[in-house]
């Protein structure tokens, strides 16, 4: 369903167009303008997916005292108590990102945009379609980080679903503020990208 919200405005380029070609800088240019409220789906997404996670705790933090007096086995508090503890953080979604967004080398925890260098770029809105594409990847890839650490305290869960949970957190992060990582990039190559 994503994926039909991603390429919705690269259909309007293309019947914009009425040749039959349509260029890669009309496609991510249509995007830029479009892009936006597929970003607020994907925050709300996130924000129910919180939610969802904190439900499931609570009932499995009631299912664990319900039996804890019946039997004598004692079952884990820690992966109901981090599940919600993720869940929090992704209903607090925007303050989470920005502290994340701080961590890995932002400028107090605000993304960078995209702002052309000299004269007029021809390419310009293409850039900012890119951008905000890569954005939106990002956001996408956090909620899936916070998914999937919440997936890791479930009993039998696979071995490295924390290392992956984290990769994609950071991955995300790196993406959603990928202004700064070209910019880092560049400055550690010691060349010019943007």
């Amino acid at each position: 369903m994503l994926l039909f919200f991603l390429l919705l405005p690269l259909a309007t380029a293309y019947a914009e167009a009425g040749s039959g070609a349509v260029s890669w800088s009309a496609m991510l240019a249509a995007l830029k303008d479009n892009i936006q409220p597929v970003i607020y789906l994907i925050k709300a997404v996130g924000f129910v997916i919180g939610f969802w996670m904190i439900i499931s705790a609570i009932m499995e933090l009631k299912h664990i005292g319900e039996t804890k007096g019946a039997t004598s086995t004692e079952a884990g508090l820690g992966g109901p108590l981090v599940r919600m503890a993720l869940g929090i953080a992704l209903i607090y979604y925007p303050s989470t990102i920005s502290i994340a967004v701080s961590t890995l080398g932002g400028v107090n925890g605000s993304i960078m945009q995209y702002t052309p260098s000299g004269a007029a770029d021809p390419f310009l809105s293409a850039k900012q379609g890119a951008i905000l594409l890569v954005q939106a990847i990002g956001y996408v890839s956090f909620i899936r980080g916070f998914v999937t650490l919440s997936n890791s305290t479930k009993p039998g869960a696979q071995q490295g679903t924390v290392g992956k949970g984290v990769m994609y957190i950071v991955g995300g992060i790196l993406a959603i503020n990928i202004v700064a990582t070209i910019q880092m990039l560049g400055n550690t190559l010691g060349v010019t990208l943007l």
